[in-house]
């Protein structure tokens, strides 16, 4: 099994053979290309084309390719017994510190609660101001119409 250390070394071998086979690819491409005679602009275009399609969808793969090996990494670490570990150890210290000092998280859990309170508040406040705005603009809006009438 590859420890998590060499991961990193695992993706930066895998990019070097993947830039290794790039270039063993667009040599022979341009090999082949040199030997065949272009006859037309839109011959070049056309194969311009074909290769910026492909280019795009290899990208794409890429990224999919890239995002399920994290995907499949952070995975593996989340159940990784070293993390379970860890996890356990954390638990146990704040049930621990949850059962020998209650009035320590009573004070934290009373400190959040407002801190939510005082957000809500906020909100509150803030829509009721952009209200009065708003049916301050109606008002005078519809006052001005009855002006002009």
């Amino acid at each position: 099994m590859i420890a998590f250390i060499q991961l990193g070394d695992v993706a930066i071998g895998a990019a070097i053979r993947a830039g290794e086979k790039s270039a063993d690819k667009l040599s022979a491409f341009r090999s082949r290309f040199d030997q065949e005679s272009l006859r037309t602009a839109a011959e070049v275009w056309a194969r311009w084309t074909v290769l910026a399609e492909r280019g795009a969808a290899e990208r794409e793969r890429g990224k999919r390719g890239a995002q399920r090996a994290v995907d499949a990494a952070v995975e593996r670490l989340a159940h990784s017994p070293i993390v379970e570990r860890l996890v356990d150890a954390q638990l146990e210290r704040v049930l621990t510190l949850l059962e020998n000092e209650p009035d320590r998280v009573r004070g934290l859990i009373r400190g959040q609660r407002e801190s939510i309170v005082g957000e809500a508040v906020g909100r509150v406040r803030a829509g009721a101001a952009a209200g009065d705005s708003a049916v301050e603009r109606l008002t005078l809006r519809m006052s001005r119409r009855g002006d002009a009438s």
